[in-house]
């Protein structure tokens, strides 16, 4: 998974970006062309249980990789704004930070600003192509019927979607058919991502009420997400050993770090889940999207795996670790055998057979 971290000059997405990643990217003002890249293991308690069963040769969790681009602001040209955000197209989901830790800055006006920056972008992408799709299927240009309809597919749902953009609100506000998606799949549109509105807070700060009254900007918005938490302060937690971090935050009434919460989230607004494979030589955790199949599930390990697919046995990793062992889950029917079609849950401990 791809994490896009984005918000407007001084809103602390790269402290964020830090805290997340433990690495050590400048911040305050960074204006860079290439973006900030770091690849993250991700937490997951489950297979951390998996591997203390198993002792395995390798402990291999999920991983995420995190895009933190240069700030977004009014007025600093559509052509600078679209480079910078380009690196965010092929993103899963974004994480659209917001400094609430300066009085003088208002959370709401900042989200609407650096929102009205993506449906701009966004809008631009529209207008471009429209422009050129109408000219090719009034010239009728070299193609088959078959291009020439899906030209005017496409061509359909981007008229749809501009007068969306020209009112001020985003693609994933309007809901499209699988085919309508397909259409427009090539574009990214930034606007049409699952968002994750991350408020950057003081370190003593309260985000309760901040949280609630974006919640009312963004509730009636698809796949879109607000949390509240002090970047900074977990960025310096994140360079102190465990020991002194959890004396650290004691001192400071902090129940827990909220990080884990920001890729939690983000692998809720994404609709993607994670299943196992478990044994001596290796515990491992793999992402799919939620509604896989499980021939779909196998293809994820190997592309053998789903070519040559007879079944899979299935178990939750919960009554794994419940029975001791496979064989013992075994010996108490937990172990299902499932086809192709089976639609693999959160959290299944999975062991394919197959045959090439």
């Amino acid at each position: 998974m791809q994490i896009g971290i984005a918000g407007l000059p001084g809103s602390g997405k790269t402290t964020l970006f830090n805290a997340l990643s433990h690495q050590h990217a400048h911040v305050g003002g960074y204006a860079g062309a290439e973006p900030n890249l770091a690849v993250v293991k991700v937490p997951d308690e489950r297979l951390d249980k998996l591997s203390a069963l198993f002792q395995p040769v390798k402990h291999t969790p999920a991983e995420v990789r995190f895009v933190d681009v240069a700030g977004v602001a009014k007025g600093m040209g559509q052509e600078s704004s679209a480079a910078v955000l380009a690196h965010l197209r092929t993103v899963d989901v974004l994480l659209q930070v917001i400094g609430a830790f300066q009085s003088e800055r208002d959370p709401r006006s900042d989200l609407e600003e650096f929102s009205l920056e993506l449906q701009l972008a966004d809008l631009s992408q529209i207008e471009k192509r429209v422009d050129r799709l109408e000219k090719e299927l009034r010239l009728g240009s070299k193609g088959t019927p078959a291009e020439r309809a899906m030209k005017e597919r496409e061509l359909a749902v981007l008229e749809r979607l501009r007068p969306v953009l020209d009112a001020g609100r985003p693609v994933r506000s309007v809901e499209l058919s699988p085919e309508e998606e397909k259409a427009i799949s090539s574009f990214g549109f930034l606007t049409q991502k699952p968002t994750l509105v991350v408020l950057n807070l003081a370190d003593d700060q309260s985000g309760a009420s901040l949280v609630a009254g974006l919640g009312e900007l963004t509730r009636e918005l698809p796949n879109t997400g607000v949390l509240a938490l002090p970047a900074r302060l977990e960025m310096e937690l994140g360079e102190l050993s465990p020991e002194d971090a959890a004396e650290f935050m004691q001192a400071l009434g902090v129940a827990a770090s909220e990080l884990g919460e920001v890729t939690r989230l983000a692998y809720t607004l994404a609709r993607l889940i994670s299943f196992f494979t478990s044994g001596e030589d290796e515990c491992r955790a793999w992402t799919i999207r939620s509604g896989t199949n499980a021939q779909d599930a196998a293809g994820a390990i190997h592309s053998d795996l789903a070519r040559g697919f007879i079944r899979a046995e299935v178990i939750r990793w919960d009554q794994l670790l419940e029975a001791g062992s496979e064989a013992a889950a075994k010996k108490r029917g937990w172990v299902r055998q499932e086809g192709k079609s089976y639609i693999v849950q959160d959290g299944d401990v999975l062991h394919v057979l197959f045959n090439v």
